[in-house]
């Protein structure tokens, strides 16, 4: 069961290395379009989203979010912005800071600190990039002081038609404190579309030749 303020779901990337077990990431097929049924297919050629009624179990148990969203620009293009996670509090209003604290190979350590209800929310993300694969994974540093108990997550890529992106996202969280079920569920119809419109929106707007990697010190804080 997915347990958190649901707008968290969007904050950050496990395609799964090499010593992580595959088991974990969903298996979308070479089209992307895998797990999605007949009626959100066609929903997503209308709308180009599609957020599923209810989370994903995956084969131990767990349970993620596997959204899907159409987005016109070429998938080189969201990767470069995708794999940014430091930069997502430029298109997040929730997020109030997104700072890369560490970065290692294809590797980046991002502290996200967000602003919902009233609740201030502080987190460290360990993010791992996979360039060949256009995807980004995700997953909480264990070593940071967290305010979320669990976090794990992904983006996946692929090429679309007229040189848009299918975009399938994927996230598991939870807090370290208790939210009635009712609210889970209000929260995650209500907020997790509403941000992936956000992304979308944001990724869209940007020209394909002004993808300038911003340094981690134009990152918005507060």
């Amino acid at each position: 069961m997915i347990s958190i303020l649901s707008w968290l779901l969007l904050l950050s990337g496990l395609i799964l290395r090499t010593d992580q077990p595959l088991e974990l990431l969903p298996d979308f097929g070479p089209d992307g379009l895998g797990g999605l049924s007949w009626e959100e297919k066609e929903l997503l050629l209308t709308e180009e989203i599609v957020v599923p009624r209810e989370p994903t179990i995956l084969s131990d148990g767990k349970t993620i979010i596997a959204a899907a969203v159409i987005i016109n620009q070429p998938v080189e293009t969201v990767w470069r912005i995708l794999s940014q996670p430091e930069r997502q509090a430029d298109y997040l209003k929730e997020i109030k800071k997104s700072r890369l604290v560490k970065e290692e190979g294809e590797e980046k350590w991002v502290y996200f600190e967000v602003d919902i209800y009233g609740f201030s929310i502080h987190y460290t993300v360990r993010h791992y990039l996979y360039p060949q694969l256009k995807s980004l994974a995700w997953e909480l540093d264990p070593e940071a002081e967290n305010d979320l108990s669990y976090l794990l997550g992904f983006w996946r890529l692929y090429p679309w038609s007229e040189g848009k992106t299918l975009a399938r996202y994927g996230s598991q969280v939870v807090p370290k404190f208790r939210l009635a079920r009712a609210i889970i569920q209000y929260l995650y119809r209500s907020r997790v579309k509403s941000s992936l419109l956000a992304v979308k929106k944001y990724l869209e707007s940007i020209p394909a030749d002004n993808l300038l990697v911003n340094s981690p010190g134009n990152c918005r804080q507060k």
